[in-house]
């Protein structure tokens, strides 16, 4: 099996010497680990459009190619244009696309920050994240605290995270996009959230011949 963000043959444990189904999911040559590659290949399906869009990443990774867009920016927590995640101080619609990889565990006002980020994107843009094993549980368990005993995390994410994204915050929509890793075969949930139905629906018209299956989620 190769890498499909650098075409690397060599996979080693992932963080803290984790292993995912008794296979080594780190890619040895470019770092990814499954969300990475997931991410990048549902991104890369969409590379025509991706070329007149300003992207905002958090915390960048290699999940996305910086000469897709436009436009690349990316956001270092206490480097590199550092932003407030909850309160950027950018304009609305600064950006098309805002991409962010487990990072919105460690923010404190997680609902307050993808609203901020919806701002961000304006009327018609998008947001995507992807946030530790939401497949795992039930309901998201939210201790409220940065706990230093589990990486800093102040929640664990569960089945109902897009659910309460939309019954929270007016206007906002939301998809699932379940991809599979081809490495260590697991699968992951990346979710988009945008204020426009047509942009949601627009990537679902791209990514259902290749056969990925999605969710619509409602407001209830």
């Amino acid at each position: 099996m190769r890498c499909s963000i650098c075409e690397g043959t060599e996979f080693v444990p992932g963080f803290n010497g984790r292993m995912t189904f008794g296979m080594a999911p780190a890619c040895a040559g470019c770092g990814s680990v499954e969300r990475h590659r997931i991410v990048h290949d549902l991104f890369s399906a969409l590379t025509p459009m991706l070329k007149t869009w300003r992207v905002l990443q958090f915390a960048p990774d290699r999940s996305v190619r910086q000469h897709w867009f436009a436009l690349y920016t990316g956001s270092v927590y206490g480097g590199q244009n550092s932003l407030n995640m909850m309160d950027t101080g950018l304009e609305q619609g600064s950006f098309d696309l805002v991409l962010s990889n487990h990072v919105l565990e460690h923010v404190e006002d997680d609902i307050g920050a993808i609203r901020e980020m919806l701002r961000v994107v304006g009327p018609s843009g998008l947001v995507a994240l992807t946030v530790p094993t939401p497949l795992f549980r039930w309901s998201t368990e939210d201790w409220h605290f940065a706990d230093a005993a589990r990486n800093y995390h102040f929640r664990d994410y569960g089945a109902d995270f897009a659910s309460n994204v939309v019954n929270t915050i007016p206007g906002a929509r939301a998809m699932i996009a379940i991809g599979r890793d081809a490495i260590t075969g697991i699968a992951d949930h990346v979710y988009f959230l945008s204020l426009s139905r047509e942009r949601l629906a627009g990537l679902a018209r791209i990514w259902q011949p290749s056969g990925i299956p999605l969710v619509n989620i409602h407001r209830s």
